[in-house]
């Protein structure tokens, strides 16, 4: 019971109905009161017209001096005539000469209206009217009509029901997307994971549903690089360990001699370890931002070129033709020296690494508006499009087999940590690529002033 009491669909109701009550009451107290206003004017200006066609009917039958019994008989079958009690003064104004209004009841609302008498061109009294505004009888005026509310009142209670059978409708047709969304994210915290947020209900319903359902694939996507990273981490560190293990029973079994030889077996082995847990403390760092950037205005065709001669060496190893692009005019930018060189050293090992004997590598820089792009080239093996969009998650490997039989390989993480660093920086990173022909890494940052 309490569930739905607390229900959207009950608390959208609610606050409909309670909006339609309050609005249909201050309508119908507002047309009361301008009612009310309206006809109270009309009662004066109906007895005001009353007494002047009563003054009008007294003055044409009198004459000067004191009344006569036939005038005062007169008046007195005037005043059964009209609904209100009047008194008729003589011309000092004091005098009564006729009062009608000494039987009248205690008025609700007194109202008092006074007509000269005018006989021959000369004043001989006055009639004063006393009426009661509050009296409700259709006998005492013809508007009395005006003053039942029945019809007033049968109005409101039917726009009353009309509202609260809108908002019951409304209500149901605004939560229904809702109990919908409500359900599914329901079934999706159960473990169905294929569920479908219903695209339906307002725009903001329909955003909230648009935005769990790419949270739902990014999930299956994180998902999905998660147990791969688990297979690839099981892999990377049995095959070090299984090594160790067998060398190490072997030598302890007398099988294998302790050699120099098989002594740098072992050791080499323990370092493609620690290189392992090394990749994935830099990853950590990088992507739980825990490092510090220190920060200085650097000229950055110096550092690409710095960086530049270190592999000078190891593309003329692997007889690979690396060159450097200088740009034409001077780059700076605010940058810590010590973290960008650390990505252009990973986009320029990878290049050398998937480039073949006899290829070409070119890495350079140029100014793009209020940035600075720095590009590493090759004509290697590629890279297909669907492998593009994964490179930069983490222990995203293209090659994997040759990272997992090659000792220099890693786990997949430099891409991860290169694209962690350069949005530290606030900048972009990216990569084009034709599968065979070879691949391009730049990443953007910010030029200094």
């Amino acid at each position: 019971m309490m569930r739905w009491l607390s229900g959207t669909r009950t608390a959208l109701f609610a606050a409909f109905a309670s909006m339609s009550v309050l609005l249909l009451s201050a309508m119908y107290i507002g047309g009361s009161i301008a009612r009310d206003i309206e006809l109270l004017e009309y009662k004066k200006q109906y007895y005001k017209d009353q007494s002047y066609k009563l003054a009008y009917a007294v003055q044409t039958q009198l004459k000067s001096g004191p009344l006569p019994e036939d005038q005062l008989q007169m008046l007195k079958d005037l005043s059964s005539v009209y609904t209100f009690a009047y008194r008729y003064y003589a011309a000092d104004g004091t005098t009564v000469m006729y009062d009608s209004a000494e039987q009248r009841p205690r008025s609700a609302k007194p109202y008092e209206f006074d007509v000269p008498i005018v006989v021959d061109g000369s004043t001989v009294g006055y009639i004063i009217t006393y009426v009661d505004l509050g009296k409700r009888d259709s006998s005492y005026y013809p508007g009395a009509g005006m003053e039942s509310s029945r019809h007033h009142l049968a109005l409101f209670a039917g726009l009353l029901v009309f509202a609260l059978i809108a908002s019951l409708v409304l209500a149901r047709r605004l939560s229904q997307p809702i109990v919908r969304t409500g359900k599914a994210a329901e079934r999706i915290a159960s473990g169905y994971r294929n569920t479908e947020m219903p695209m339906a209900g307002t725009n903001e319903i329909r955003q909230l549903a648009h935005t769990i359902n790419v949270l739902i694939r990014e999930f299956d996507r994180q998902e999905g690089w998660r147990q791969q990273m688990m297979q690839d981490l099981a892999h990377e560190l049995r095959t070090p360990l299984t090594s160790l293990l067998s060398r190490l029973e072997a030598i302890l079994d007398g099988i294998l001699p302790s050699t120099e030889e098989n002594m740098h077996k072992i050791h080499t082995e323990i370092e493609r370890l620690c290189r392992l847990v090394d990749d994935l403390e830099k990853l950590s760092d990088a992507e739980g931002a825990r490092f510090q950037l220190n920060i200085q205005r650097v000229d950055m065709s110096q550092l690409v070129r710095d960086v530049y001669e270190g592999f000078v060496f190891m593309s003329k190893a692997k007889s690979i033709r690396l060159t450097f692009q200088k740009p034409h005019v001077p780059c700076y930018a605010e940058v810590d020296p010590d973290r960008i060189i650390q990505v252009i050293s990973n986009l320029l090992s990878n290049a050398i690494k998937y480039t073949p004997s006899g290829g070409a590598v070119e890495v350079g820089l140029y100014p793009a508006r209020n940035e600075i792009v720095v590009y590493c080239q090759d004509n290697g093996i590629g890279i297909s499009e669907t492998e593009l969009t994964l490179i930069f998650n983490r222990f995203y490997r293209v090659d994997k087999s040759r990272s997992r039989h090659n000792a220099s390989g890693g786990i997949g993480v430099g891409l991860s940590i290169a694209k962690a660093l350069v949005e530290a920086h606030g900048g972009m990173i990216g990569a084009e690529s034709v599968l065979g022909k070879g691949s391009k890494f730049y990443f953007c940052i910010e030029a200094a002033d």
